[in-house]
């Protein structure tokens, strides 16, 4: 008994500690915030309507009058690293733009359960975002935004940019998706190679269950577990570290705009109602394939892909990005080091890539006069 009650008091301290430390940090950044502020800056949460539901978005940046950057998070159902969690964490992108991070219908704070499961497709997240694009366009007279997808982020980037070119300055696609099925059976076929290498018959076994892609549910798990068992997601070898998965999702835990249930939302029941529960939305992202309909796109193109990664295949994002006529430009930087997750030297390659693109970008992609 005496046991049971020590280890109690243990975890209580354990808990006072961790719940003090989260509380210092979040003191540490409301600081900050109100620091940019004061100093002509803008670091605020809001929260709209968009599409009939509540959403939430963090605009933060120096001045109001730099160049909007709207950051599409991957997943479905993931709001890291870019997400409503993101206040203070990236001064490297807060000085040169202002940065919209958005919890996309049904994932992080943006999540309820009256969202009608029907209402999670491409077409209205889409939509959604499309309304945001107007609404931060109007309300910072800008006439066009800089969008910047990762992973599942690239698959509504990519629609966008086709279908309202004249709204964006510029695209970046992080892990870009091209043929998810096409992707699955290429981890698939690597993977066989792989597993018959090493002599790993209970892989080689799930792999001759899972059938012919595309894959959802369960296979697409299986699929999931293998690619990360072999180091297809997050990548590591002698010289390499792993990626740390905590260093892109910190801001969940320290945001002091995430409550203990946002931070519940973020990791649990979002993510598994916008990846997991939405089956129409998981066969849509199954069957994207943007090789079909290869678009011309006319602003600057920017592809950043870790040449290890099987989740969004490296070789597929290369062969896309070729195909793509970009008159105004277009480069595809390769992170070396890196799977689908890149690790914190490669995601600085990323940081500095968008500081670069702030810095050179060239004044005709933006105007401060509403159209």
């Amino acid at each position: 008994m005496k046991t049971i009650i020590m280890l109690g008091v243990l975890l209580g301290l354990l808990l006072v500690a961790v719940f003090g430390l989260r509380s210092f940090i979040q003191r540490k950044i409301i600081k900050k915030s109100k620091k940019l502020i004061k100093s002509g800056g803008i670091s605020q949460v809001e929260k709209l309507y968009i599409g009939g539901i509540r959403q939430y978005i963090l605009i933060e940046g120096k001045s109001k009058d730099l160049p909007i950057c709207l950051f599409l998070h991957g997943g479905p159902g993931a709001p890291f690293p870019f997400g409503v969690s993101s206040r203070s964490l990236f001064p490297e992108i807060t000085e040169h733009y202002l940065a919209v991070y958005y919890d996309q219908r049904g994932a992080g704070k943006s999540y309820s359960k009256a969202i009608d499961p029907k209402s999670m497709n491409i077409e209205q997240i889409m939509n959604d975002i499309h309304e945001l694009v107007d609404y931060l366009r109007e309300k910072f007279h800008q006439d066009q935004v800089m969008l910047v997808g990762m992973s599942w982020g690239t698959v509504l980037g990519t629609e966008l940019i086709k279908r309202y070119p004249e709204k964006f300055y510029t695209y970046v696609g992080i892990s870009q998706v091209v043929n998810d099925a096409e992707s699955q059976k290429l981890a698939k076929s690597w993977l066989a190679e792989k597993a018959k290498r090493t002599g790993d018959q209970r892989a080689l076994h799930v792999l001759n269950e899972l059938g012919e892609p595309p894959y959802v549910g369960k296979k697409d798990e299986q699929l999931d577990k293998l690619i990360s068992k072999y180091k297809g997601d997050l990548y590591e070898d002698r010289s390499t570290k792993k990626p740390n998965l905590f260093l892109l999702v910190r801001g969940a835990f320290i945001s002091p705009d995430y409550t203990l249930l946002d931070l519940w939302k973020a990791l649990i029941t979002g993510a598994k109602f916008s990846l997991l529960e939405s089956k129409d939305l998981q066969m849509e992202i199954a069957k994207t394939n943007y090789l079909e309909t290869v678009p011309t796109v006319n602003i600057p193109v920017y592809f950043i892909q870790g040449k290890h990664d099987k989740t969004t295949n490296y070789e597929l994002a290369k062969q896309f990005f070729n195909c793509i006529a970009a008159p105004k430009g277009k480069e595809f930087i390769t992170l070396e080091q890196s799977a689908h997750y890149p690790n914190e030297a490669d995601f600085n390659v990323i940081l500095h890539k968008l500081v670069e693109l702030a810095i050179s970008k060239d004044k005709t992609h933006f105007s401060t006069e509403q159209s």
